[in-house]
């Protein structure tokens, strides 16, 4: 996202416009704040200003008019937050009287927000679209239309007007051909297994033994202690800072596994990523911790699709989740369920042919997501070489 600010150059008509406008929001703002000091309910919050807005026929649209009521509420969330570590923090005070300009914003939304950008001129309605008031907008605004365009603000400063404009940066991705697939099996001993058009990847889990080792004994030695005995919080704040340490390690390793699978899609030309949609429930059983080590980070896969969703769809890359139920069972190819999904087994055989768990399972979750594949490619992808993605 980017932003600009104008300077607004105004009529008094205009000028007496914005000023009603700002009023409304404060008066809005403050009779929310009142509400809310007895009986702290975002959600009455909501009732509210609609309640408000229509008894008093205010001329802001009811978009502007919620992300007035959502400023309140983050202005109390954050009010809440920071008292937890400072005592003296102060609820949110009152907007000042009708002589100071306040800031208000509407979001485009779709064309519903309450403006509409057209031959270097923002038209901005009023009681809802009957009346409109037009503002000239600079030459050097060709960038930003009605197709990129997220939100306006209309602030003042040292008695100039001043437009800020919130929007979405002109592509510069390059296409990348959609034919071209990766199918991604998330696991508990590999991360990441895939199969493409050209090869296999994969990645280890990352595994802190010694570190996860370190943990457990201090765990230990906390519980012989009396809580809140000298021991027991020198060792409790090692425990904090080996966990923290855990916890941060864990994140850098999932960051870059999801930019290093990103960017081998962008360098082989791959515009589809397959992703099984894992129950990471299904996998944290008791029987399965110890199986191939200790591993903490099955418990991060939710927040590693994330990662790989959001990353991909910067690079433009069409991102798919499919439920991968049954996939570890059934045959790539015959499509029957004839394997045993136990996490110790790591070859199934069919034929002549021994297929690799995991890559059975990509095949499966492609086939799953619609891409149609034939026995030849079948055979081909169980076939290809496997290499090991480098982060």
């Amino acid at each position: 996202m980017l932003s600009k600010k104008i300077k607004l150059s105004l009529n008094y008509k205009q000028e007496l416009i914005l000023n009603t406008l700002s009023n409304e929001h404060r008066v809005l703002y403050n009779f929310l704040l009142e509400k809310v000091k007895d009986n702290l309910d975002f959600k009455q919050i909501n009732e509210n200003y609609k309640l408000f807005r229509n008894t008093n026929n205010l001329t802001i649209n009811s978009k502007s008019a919620q992300n007035t009521s959502i400023n309140l509420i983050n202005n109390i969330k954050s009010f809440l937050s920071l008292k937890k570590k400072d005592k003296t923090a102060r609820f949110p005070r009152r907007f000042k009287s009708h002589i100071f300009f306040t800031s208000f914003m509407l979001d485009y939304n779709k064309g519903c927000g309450g403006f509409k950008i057209k031959d270097n001129k923002l038209e901005l309605n009023l009681d809802s679209c009957k009346n409109k008031v037009i503002f000239n907008l600079p030459d050097y605004l060709n960038d930003i239309s009605n197709d990129n365009v997220k939100t306006i603000t209309f602030t003042k400063e040292n008695d100039n007007y001043y437009l800020i404009f919130v929007y979405q940066e002109e592509s510069k991705i390059k296409k990348l051909n959609k034919d071209n697939f990766l199918s991604i099996d998330l696991g508990y001993s590999r991360l990441v297994t895939g199969c493409s058009n050209k090869e296999n990847i994969k990645i280890d889990n990352y595994r802190q033994v010694k570190l996860n080792k370190y943990i457990s004994v201090l765990q230990g030695l906390k519980d012989k202690f009396k809580k809140g005995s000298r021991r027991f919080n020198k060792i409790n704040s090692k425990l904090k800072v080996k966990k923290s340490k855990l916890v941060n390690k864990q994140n850098d390793f999932l960051h870059k596994s999801s930019r290093a699978i990103v960017n081998y899609c962008v360098k082989n030309d791959i515009g589809k990523l397959v992703v099984g949609d894992i129950n990471v429930k299904s996998v944290i059983k008791e029987s399965n911790h110890f199986i191939n080590g200790l591993s903490k980070s099955t418990t991060s896969l939710g927040r590693f699709k994330t990662l790989l969703d959001y990353k991909s769809g910067n690079e433009g890359i069409e991102f798919i989740l499919v439920n991968e139920a049954y996939t570890s069972k059934i045959n790539c190819i015959t499509g029957l369920i004839e394997f045993d999904s136990s996490l110790k087994n790591r070859e199934f055989i069919h034929g002549d042919l021994v297929m690799d768990r995991d890559v059975n399972s990509c095949i499966n979750i492609l086939k799953k997501s619609g891409q149609w594949l034939s026995q030849d490619s079948i055979k081909n992808l169980l076939l290809n070489k496997m290499s090991e993605l480098k982060l």
